[in-house]
């Protein structure tokens, strides 16, 4: 069950409130329940949720992944057969095979999202949870969980699960597959890493981290007509959520959260001109992304090279429709989705368009879920690359379209960590200020 929030009346905005990530919307505080999730009633973001024993939850899921993380990665994990011939991998010679490609870009990425993220998002949230269960309130604590805030997103091992299920479809007509230990292992990695981060509360964390004197929500008196927070005048920090009263003019030096360190700002400088730049070069990249080969086979001397639409044909031939609709939409739909959505948000912020701000936030939002999983392809051929090195009998190797894929993922990436979603509330609350200053006007706040 979900509860909206609602906007405090002046009289209470001297007492407890909190504000919205989404839309800077200045909202009555309210203690969440295991039964009930605070929503922004404006741009119906989720502002928190409560995880039941949440602390020594995540203490003995980070703990179980990291016991599963050397048996996963360096434990053999699968083997392929083609006449007498055995080839095997393990995951962390298949996230290495890029290198022995000559794709260096490349195989950062995939060693970066594949094998170092993963291994620091579980290794901080042991860290934290462990001090935190012990009764510990350390400053490297703090530095530790701020980490994990920025990196957890770039732990792909989900992603890279989907991708060695793919790979044994893909190989299961032609090549007779034996299972090994490192790949149980990884399943149940991937299990225990989403199941830590699902369980970890960091309204809780940084409540418990806190050790400022202010820890409770700023009380000092606000203008009584104040909506958001800029007009409050007061900042929330990206990372804590940890809200401060903006500094006066005479103060100089760049602005950081009392708590985590990270730099505020009022908006994020320069957000629109970067998430332009970064969306124009991923519409570029998309090209090549998509014409050029990204796949090279050799089978008995003969060599044919496939871009992606080719293989996803070739997964419709033979039947695996869901497999093939998996990559259709990992690897065209969603990059398309996320240049598109990208660049109607931000034309709507130039025209300042006041229509559907509700939907084109939860868009973004849905934009920041999905770019991770457009990693899909690059995965599915580190694992081929790997697995499949028969010599003259049949060998895959990388083409040039991995690179501008990666690429394109990268760019969507970053256009979306640039933007600033509440940019969207604040033209078009300009848009209606002006409008309701006119004579006769009868324009009503935004929702």
């Amino acid at each position: 069950m979900m509860i909206q929030k609602k906007t405090p009346s002046p009289a209470r905005l001297t007492g407890q409130f909190s504000i919205c990530p989404g839309c800077d919307l200045l909202l009555e505080e309210i203690q969440p329940s295991s039964t009930h999730t605070p929503v922004c009633p404006r741009c119906l973001r989720r502002l928190h949720r409560k995880r039941p024993d949440s602390i020594r939850r995540t203490l003995v899921l980070s703990l179980t992944g990291l016991l599963l993380y050397l048996p996963a990665n360096f434990a053999a994990l699968l083997t392929f057969n083609i006449l007498g011939t055995a080839t095997n991998s393990s995951l962390f010679q298949s996230t290495l095979s890029m290198f022995d490609q000559g794709e260096y870009l490349v195989g950062i990425l995939v060693v970066m999202t594949g094998l170092i993220c993963p291994f620091m998002t579980l290794s901080l949230l042991f860290g934290v949870s462990a001090g935190l269960f012990l009764g510990w309130r350390q400053r490297w604590m703090i530095i530790f969980l701020h980490w994990y805030h920025h990196l957890s997103e770039w732990a792909m091992t989900d992603v890279y699960l989907i991708g060695v299920f793919i790979t044994i479809i893909k190989m299961n007509h032609s090549a007779t597959i034996g299972y090994h230990l490192g790949l149980f292992c990884f399943i149940g990695l991937v299990a225990t890493t989403v199941a830590a981060q699902a369980s970890i509360d960091q309204s809780l964390f940084w409540d418990r981290l806190d050790r400022s004197k202010a820890s409770e929500h700023p009380k000092t008196p606000v203008a009584t007509k104040a909506r958001t927070g800029r007009e409050a005048g007061l900042l929330l920090c990206p990372t804590c959520h940890k809200i401060t009263p903006l500094p006066s003019p005479d103060q100089q030096g760049a602005i950081s959260c009392p708590r985590c360190g990270e730099p505020l700002y009022i908006r994020k400088e320069n957000s629109i001109d970067r998430s332009w730049a970064l969306i124009v070069t991923a519409l570029l990249l998309t090209l090549p992304a998509n014409l050029l080969p990204i796949m090279s086979v050799s089978s008995l001397g003969n060599v044919s090279k496939s871009t992606i639409i080719d293989g996803i044909i070739l997964f419709f031939q033979g039947g695996s429709y869901g497999i093939g609709l998996i990559i259709l939409t990992a690897s065209v739909l969603v990059p398309l989705f996320k240049i598109t959505g990208m660049a109607l948000i931000l034309v709507s912020i130039h025209n300042r368009r006041t229509s559907w701000l509700r939907h084109k936030a939860l868009m973004f939002r849905f934009i920041q879920f999905i770019g991770r999983w457009s990693m899909l392809d690059i995965f599915v051929i580190a694992l081929l690359c790997s697995l499949v090195r028969f010599g003259s009998l049949s060998s895959v190797d990388t083409a040039p379209a991995a690179l501008y894929f990666s690429a394109v993922v990268l760019c969507t990436m970053f256009a979306a960590l640039s933007f600033d979603p509440r940019l969207l509330w604040d033209s078009a609350e300009e848009k209606t200020a002006k409008e309701a200053a006119q004579p006769g006007s009868r324009v009503g706040p935004l929702e």
